[in-house]
C-alpha cells in the first residue's frame, strides 16, 4: 500500500499541534509522498506577507537573536526550545511535519502495510551529512536504537516503544517494524527528537553536544561560544536544489529582554526570536520592522515534585491547584498574550483537549478544605525554583507565590540558572518548579515524555497507572474521534490529580527588519521553513 494509507493515520495525531493564529506564507516545495491531514486543519489562520516577496536572492548571512542559549545540542536528548530551533536547521529526519501535513525529507517515499505494522522508508540518493558521507539506511537503524537505548536518557524515549525493529535490505531501504498500529508514528519521525545522525561522528566525537555536527540539514555548524554565539554555514550538499538562500546564519544570545528589543530596532540583528510581551505593542508601530504570530506554542506550568511530601498527597496538590487564579497569572506574567490553561496541558481549540474548564477563579475555601483534610490546616512552608533570566517566568513565580500565601502555603522563591535548574529537576531536588513546555506535533510525545513513568521529562515521577493505560491505548487507537476522547479522559485525570498546574499558554510573536523575505510560520510548532527564508539586498 503506497504513501496515501498515511492520510488517516496523520489525521488523528498532527492536528493536536494545530492551532489558529498561524502566520506565514507559501509552504516549501512539494514532493512525491507527501499525505494530506484530511481536512482536519480547518481551524488554522494562514496569513501571508502584506507584500510579495519577489524572486529569492541567494547569499547573505541573518543575525538571529535568541533570549538563552541551549544547555543540550544532541538533538536526541535535547529537551529546550532554544535547541529545537538551532538543531531544526542542522538535523533532518526521515519525514517533516508542515502546517499538518507529513512531507518527504531524507526518505523520499515511504509506504505502510495494511495491518499498520510495517514502515518502508526510500531515502534519497542525494542526501549527504556535512561531513561529506551518504546518509545510509544503517544511520536510521543506529539512530532510532540509540533514542530507544537506555544509556541514552532520551526524553522522548517512550515514545519510540512500539519500535520492535529497523530493518536495513538495501543502503536506501529503511523498516521499522512496529509491535502494534501507533497512530503516532509519522508525526513522531517528523521531529526533531527523531533526527537521523552520522554515526561515524558520533563513534569519533563520542557525542553531539558542544560544537559537534553530525548532521544533514540545510546548515552546518561553523563555530560555537557556549552562551554566547552559534555560527552556521550553508551546506553546499544540500538535497533540496536551490535551498538554503543564505549563506549562513549567526544565533547570538541575551536574556536581558530590553536589549533584544533595542537590537531589533537598530538593525543590529535581522531576527528576533518571540520578544518578551511586554514589547510587543512597541514593537508593531515600528514602521522598519515586520512581525508575525499570535499562535502559542509554550505552555507554563507550576510542577509539583510528588515523589516527597507533601506533594505526595493528591489533596495538598488539588488545594494548590484550586488555589491559583490561572488569567491573573497571565495577565501579570504575560501581559495578558495568550490563553489562561483552566484544564490539561492541551489549549481548548486542540484535538484531545477539554472543552469543559476543570478550574476558574481561585476558589480559596475549597483550597483550604482540601489543605485540612491531608493534615496541613496551617499550610506549610514550601520553595518554588524557577529560571532566573527568564523575566516572565519569574513573574509566574511572583504571583503564585501570593496566590498561595491566601491559603497558608509560604512559599520562597529561588532563582537558579538553567543549567542548576535542569541538574536539580532531574535529581528531583525541588518542591516546586515553574516551568513550561513546548507543544508537540502529537499528543503522544509530550504526554509520554512528560507524564508516564520513566519519562525522560517526568521530573519527580510522578505515576497514575490509569492515565498510563489511556495514554498507551490512544498511541494505537487509528480511531481519531475514539483517540480524542481518550486523550479527554487522560486530560482530566492529568487536570485533576497530575503533578502539574496549567498556568497558560503563550502568544508566539517573531520581529524580523524588512528585508528578511520568505518567512513561512508554523504554529505546530516546526522551525525549519527558515532554509527559505532570503535577504532583499
Amino acid at each position: 500500500m503506497r504513501t496515501h494509507f498515511m492520510t488517516r493515520v496523520l489525521a488523528v495525531g498532527v492536528v493536536a499541534a494545530l492551532v489558529a493564529g498561524c502566520s506565514g506564507g507559501e509552504p516549501p516545495n512539494s514532493d512525491n509522498g507527501a499525505s494530506t491531514n484530511d481536512g482536519l486543519t480547518k481551524n488554522i489562520r494562514l496569513e501571508d506577507e502584506s507584500q510579495p516577496s519577489g524572486t529569492p536572492k541567494a547569499g547573505g548571512r541573518l543575525r538571529i537573536m535568541i533570549r538563552l542559549d541551549a544547555n543540550e545540542l544532541d538533538p536526541h536528548k535535547m529537551s529546550e526550545t532554544s535547541a529545537f530551533v538551532i538543531n531544526e536547521q542542522i538535523y533532518e529526519s526521515l519525514v517533516e511535519s508542515y502546517r499538518g501535513e507529513i512531507k518527504p525529507s531524507i526518505a523520499e517515499s515511504w509506504e505502510q502495510s495494511a495491518d499498520g505494522l510495517t514502515l518502508t522508508f526510500k531515502l534519497r540518493d542525494n542526501a549527504y551529512f556535512h561531513s561529506g558521507r551518504k546518509v545510509t539506511s544503517a544511520d536510521v537503524k543506529y539512530s532510532i536504537e540509540r533514542i530507544k537505548n537506555p544509556a541514552t536518557r532520551a526524553p522522548r524515549a517512550r515514545s519510540y516503544e512500539g519500535i520492535s525493529a529497523v530493518e536495513t535490505p538495501d543502503e536506501r531501504t529503511a523498516v521499522l517494524k512496529l509491535s502494534k498500529p501507533n497512530a503516532a508514528i509519522l508525526t513522531l519521525l517528523s521531529t526533531a527528537a527523531s533526527s537521523i545522525v552520522d554515526k561515524t561522528v558520533v563513534d569519533e566525537k563520542g557525542g553531539l553536544n558542544t560544537a559537534v555536527d553530525g548532521g544533514s540539514g540545510p546548515f552546518k555548524i561553523a563555530t560555537r561560544t557556549a552562551g554566547q554565539t552559534i555560527k552556521l554555514d550553508k551546506h553546499t550538499q544540500y538535497w533540496q536544489s536551490g535551498l538554503p538562500y543564505l549563506d549562513g546564519m549567526d544565533f547570538t544570545f541575551n536574556p536581558d529582554d530590553n536589549a533584544r528589543a533595542a537590537a531589533v530596532r537598530s538593525g543590529t540583528v535581522d531576527f528576533l526570536w518571540r520578544p518578551a510581551p511586554e514589547f510587543i505593542d512597541a514593537l508593531k508601530k515600528d514602521e522598519k520592522l515586520k512581525w508575525y504570530g499570535g499562535s502559542g506554542s509554550l505552555s507554563l506550568h507550576l510542577r509539583l515534585n510528588t515523589s516527597k511530601a507533601p506533594y505526595d498527597n493528591v489533596k495538598v496538590r488539588q488545594a494548590i491547584y484550586y488555589a491559583l487564579d490561572r488569567q491573573e497569572i497571565l495577565n501579570v506574567a504575560n501581559s495578558g498574550f495568550g490563553t489562561a490553561l483552566n484544564a490539561g496541558y492541551l489549549p481548548p481549540d486542540r484535538y484531545g483537549a477539554l472543552t469543559t474548564p476543570v478550574y476558574g477563579k481561585a476558589d480559596i475555601d475549597k483550597a483550604k478544605q482540601l489543605l485540612t483534610e491531608a493534615g496541613f490546616p496551617n499550610g506549610f512552608e514550601a520553595k518554588l525554583m524557577v529560571i532566573a533570566t527568564s523575566a516572565f517566568q519569574v513573574r509566574s513565580a511572583e504571583v503564585e507565590q501570593q496566590q498561595l500565601a491566601k491559603i497558608g502555603i509560604k512559599v520562597t522563591i529561588e532563582s537558579v540558572e538553567s543549567t542548576i535548574a535542569d541538574t536539580k529537576t532531574k535529581s528531583g531536588e525541588f518542591d516546586m518548579y515553574q516551568s513550561g513546555f513546548g507543544l508537540t506535533y502529537d499528543p503522544d510525545e509530550r504526554f509520554s515524555a512528560s507524564f508516564l513513568k520513566g519519562g525522560g521529562l517526568n521530573y519527580g515521577n510522578w505515576s497514575d497507572p490509569e492515565y498510563e493505560a489511556l495514554i498507551v491505548q490512544a498511541r494505537s487507537e487509528l480511531d481519531k474521534d475514539k483517540r480524542s476522547a481518550l486523550y479527554q479522559q487522560a486530560e482530566k485525570i492529568l487536570a485533576e490529580r497530575g503533578p502539574v498546574a496549567m498556568t497558560f499558554l503563550n502568544a508566539d510573536f517573531d520581529v524580523v527588519q524588512k528585508d528578511v523575505m520568505g518567512y513561512r510560520g508554523d504554529p505546530t510548532p516546526t522551525y525549519r521553513f527558515y532554509r527559505s527564508l532570503w535577504l532583499n539586498r
